[in-house]
C-alpha cells in the first residue's frame, strides 16, 4: 500500500472514530445503582446500544458522582452532560407548571399519575423544556412520598407539629409542610443523611425506595405511610447532544426511553411493599393514619393546593383532572 493510500485509510478511520465517539453520552443520577433509577438507567443504556447496533454508547454514573441534581441539570443545560435522571421538582424554578407533580394529595393512585404523565399534560410540560436547552425523554417512577422521623410515631396531624423536616428546595414543598405544622428545611438530597445524623433535621419525606436505599433506618425510627405527594423522576437529555444525533438515532433514543420507563415504573412500584417489610425488619416502626386523620391532612393543605393551582394554571389543572377522571374506577 503506497503512502498516499495508507494516509487516506488512516484519515478515514480517524474521522469514523471521532464521529462514533461524538454520539457517546454520559448519564448521571443520584441514587445508588441498585435503586430502580439505577436499574432503569442501565436498561436505557442497554436499549440504546441494542437499537443503534452499538453505535451509541451511554455510560451511567450513579450515587451523585457527577453532582447533585441541580448541578447536573445545569451541566445538561450547558451541554457539558448529556443525559440525567432527576425529580421534576428541580424544574419548577424555570417552569412553574411542573409544580403540578408536587401538589399534595392530588393523585389518588398510579393510574391517575400515569394518565397525567402520559397524556396531554405531560406532553405540554415536555414541550416547555426546549427553551431550557433540555429534551424530555420519559417520565419515570419515584413513588408516593412518605414521612420518617427520629422523634415519635405519626398517627395524627398533631404528631407532625414542630418536626424539623428536610424538604425539596421548592416553594410548594415548603408551604405544604408549613401548613402541616412542621419546620421545613430545604436541602439538596445528597446532604440529607448527614443532616439527619447530626440532627440538623430530625425528619424527612421521600418514597420508600429512597428511604431503604439511603439507609435512613440507621438515623430514623418512625415511618408514616402518608403518600402525601407523587413527584416523578424525569429522564432528560441535553438539547445539544440530542440535536447532534441523526433523526433516526433521535427516534431510537426516544423509543428506548419509553421502553425503559415501562421497565423502571414496574420495577419501582412492584418493589414498594417489599421495601416496607424490609424497613420493619431494620427496626422502623411503621404507621398508617386513619382515614379521618388523612382527611385532616388534606384539609390542612387545601389552601396550599388552591394557591399553587393558580400559579400552575387552572387550564392545566382541569386537563389533569379530566385525564384522571377518564381512568378512574
Amino acid at each position: 500500500m503506497n503512502r498516499l493510500l495508507k494516509a487516506l485509510v488512516v484519515s478515514t478511520a480517524l474521522v469514523a472514530a471521532v464521529s462514533a465517539s461524538a454520539q457517546d453520552a454520559r448519564l448521571g443520577y443520584v441514587p445508588i445503582e441498585e435503586h430502580p433509577v439505577g436499574q432503569g438507567s442501565i436498561r436505557f443504556a442497554e436499549l440504546v446500544a441494542e437499537k443503534s447496533d452499538g453505535r451509541i454508547n451511554i455510560q451511567t454514573f450513579g450515587n451523585g458522582v457527577l453532582g447533585n441534581e441541580p448541578q447536573m441539570q445545569s451541566s445538561l443545560q450547558g451541554g457539558f452532560l448529556d443525559v440525567m435522571v432527576g425529580p421534576t421538582s428541580n424544574l419548577v424554578g424555570t417552569i412553574p407548571e411542573f409544580l403540578i407533580f408536587d401538589l399534595p394529595f392530588f393523585y389518588a393512585d398510579f393510574d391517575a399519575v400515569d394518565a397525567v404523565m402520559d397524556g396531554a399534560v405531560g406532553e405540554e410540560l415536555f414541550a416547555k423544556l426546549d427553551a431550557m436547552g433540555l429534551v424530555g425523554l420519559a417520565y419515570w417512577d419515584n413513588g408516593f412520598r412518605h414521612m420518617t422521623n427520629a422523634i415519635r410515631p405519626i398517627n395524627s396531624v398533631e404528631d407532625m407539629a414542630g418536626l424539623k423536616i428536610r424538604v425539596i428546595p421548592n416553594p410548594l414543598f415548603i408551604s405544604t409542610f408549613e401548613a402541616l405544622g412542621t419546620n421545613p428545611t430545604p436541602l439538596p438530597y445528597p446532604e440529607l443523611f448527614n443532616a439527619l445524623e447530626s440532627n440538623t433535621v430530625n425528619a424527612q419525606e421521600t418514597p420508600v425506595g429512597l428511604i431503604y436505599a439511603s439507609k435512613f433506618f440507621e438515623v430514623q425510627d418512625h415511618l408514616a405511610l402518608t403518600g402525601h405527594v407523587y413527584t416523578p423522576y424525569v429522564l432528560l437529555a441535553s438539547k445539544k447532544w440530542f440535536d447532534s444525533l441523526a433523526e433516526e438515532d433521535q427516534q431510537l433514543v426516544m423509543e428506548a426511553a419509553q421502553e425503559s420507563a415501562e421497565y423502571q415504573r414496574a420495577l419501582s412500584r412492584d418493589d414498594a411493599d417489599r421495601l416496607v417489610g424490609l424497613l420493619k425488619e431494620e427496626g422502623m416502626e411503621v404507621t398508617r393514619l386513619s382515614e379521618e386523620e388523612m382527611t385532616k391532612l388534606r384539609d390542612a393543605v387545601a389552601p396550599v393546593v388552591t394557591e399553587f393551582s393558580e400559579q400552575i394554571g387552572l387550564d392545566l389543572i382541569e386537563q389533569a383532572r379530566a385525564d384522571m377522571a377518564a381512568v378512574a374506577d
